[in-house]
């Protein structure tokens, strides 16, 4: 009996320690989640300071004015401000429109030839390079933490915090079926 206050009082400090541990190991995943949508979030800022210069370029080699371009300036202001989702959305949506300007270009030799038109085009590519290698980081941080709060003995730290799933980045639906439907002699 006189060991029975040190049990308990061991087995306390251990489940002090537990907690400790478990809650310090899902702040840090929480942490992961917003350092990989940061590298997400610097990127798609890039594209969007890249179209205003890509459309004045298109604007002072071509004849070209109209809607294509309008949807592209407004694209542009989805890229860097909105929730995470919107963003996505945007980012989507401006990468159908340039895939327009691949059109445009080839009615515009000028423009396939001009240099700054080319380097934006590949600066765009390359953004959107790193956007998919940080998006997959984002989505790996993002399972790594929901499995985490979702498991026991985790879950119970999470709850009691009110912790919750995180969203994953997915692509959007239309543009899945897009890429499913998408043919060699469709490509520019």
């Amino acid at each position: 009996m006189e060991y029975l206050p040190w049990i308990i009082g061991g087995i306390v400090v251990i489940l002090v320690i537990w907690f400790i541990v478990t809650y310090n190991s899902l702040i840090r995943k929480k942490v992961y989640i917003g350092e990989a949508w940061s590298s997400i979030d610097v990127q798609l800022k890039r594209k969007g300071n890249i179209l205003p210069n890509l459309v004045d370029t298109i604007k002072m080699q071509t004849d070209y004015e109209g809607e294509l371009l309008e949807k592209l300036t407004a694209a542009r202001s989805g890229l860097v401000s909105g929730t995470p989702q919107e963003r996505i959305k945007e980012s989507e949506k401006a990468n159908k429109l340039l895939d327009s300007f691949y059109a445009v270009a080839e009615n515009y030799p000028q423009l396939g030839a001009n240099e700054s038109f080319r380097q934006m085009m590949t600066e765009i590519a390359d953004c959107e390079d790193k956007i998919a290698y940080s998006r997959n980081r984002y989505n790996v941080a993002v399972t790594s933490f929901n499995t985490a709060i979702t498991v026991f003995p985790g879950l119970i730290v999470a709850r009691l915090f009110g912790m919750k799933d995180e969203t994953f980045y997915e692509i959007p639906e239309q543009s899945r079926e897009d890429f499913d439907n998408m043919r060699i002699k469709d490509l520019k």
